[in-house]
């Protein structure tokens, strides 16, 4: 005759074990990714990659473009009110260089401009300003009719950090009422910047481009984009 009460261990056998069992979890259901899987994952995306790349780049480029007009025209306004307000002519130095670490070799890639004390002396109003690396200013008088003559560092007589008088450049002064010493029978002074990956002294503007124009007359810049 079986005892009416089951041992203690077998009754909590009864009552726990099958919900513990329930509570196991399935056999493979904490395992990772396969192989299979991660693949088809990096295939996707690398799709997604290829499509979003290009615009992540035009975006870019399009930033740099603008961020190089930006500098070229604050530059220029900064010297024209340093003219009016000192009351002494202001000269724009861009420079071309013939060995530059930062900026590639023989491209307009840099402005400074400086105040013409009593004496004659140019006294640097501030530091050398570098446009971004992917942009330069055209060369060729097309695109930019300031760039025509030139002179060099030797003749400048002043050193740039880095590379010292090797450079070239083109020089251009505001005046004290805010004109400038550019000829006023041609009122079409301007700089055309574009990305290097261009080429530099084009006959036509590329695609994407901008151009910083100088009225000769009240010495105002104004920027164009495509």
């Amino acid at each position: 005759m079986h005892s009416p009460l089951l041992p203690d261990m077998a009754r909590s056998w009864f009552i726990a074990g099958p919900c513990e069992k329930s509570r196991k979890p399935l056999r493979g259901a904490s395992a990772g990714f396969s192989l299979l899987e991660l693949l088809a994952v990096i295939a996707v995306f690398g799709i997604i990659a290829s499509f979003t790349m290009p615009a992540v780049s035009s975006v870019m480029r399009a930033s740099d473009l603008r961020t190089g007009s930006q500098i070229l025209s604050e530059q220029l306004g900064l010297a024209r009110q340093m003219a009016i307000s000192k009351n002494r002519s202001v000269e724009v130095r861009i420079y071309q260089y013939a060995v530059a670490p930062e900026t590639g070799a023989g491209k307009f890639r840099a402005i400074q401009t400086f105040e013409i004390l009593e004496s004659g002396v140019a006294q640097p109003l501030g530091r050398v300003c570098r446009l971004p690396a992917s942009v330069l200013i055209d060369s060729g008088s097309t695109l930019s009719s300031i760039i025509t003559d030139t002179s060099s560092g030797a003749d400048v007589g002043y050193s740039l950090p880095e590379i010292g008088k090797s450079y070239r450049c083109v020089k251009f002064r505001f005046l004290p009422d805010g004109s400038t010493d550019l000829s006023t029978a041609n009122t079409s002074w301007f700089l055309t910047l574009h990305h290097a990956s261009e080429g530099d002294s084009l006959s036509q503007a590329p695609a994407d481009y901008s151009t910083v124009q100088i009225d000769p007359a009240n010495g105002r810049t104004r920027i164009y984009h495509p």
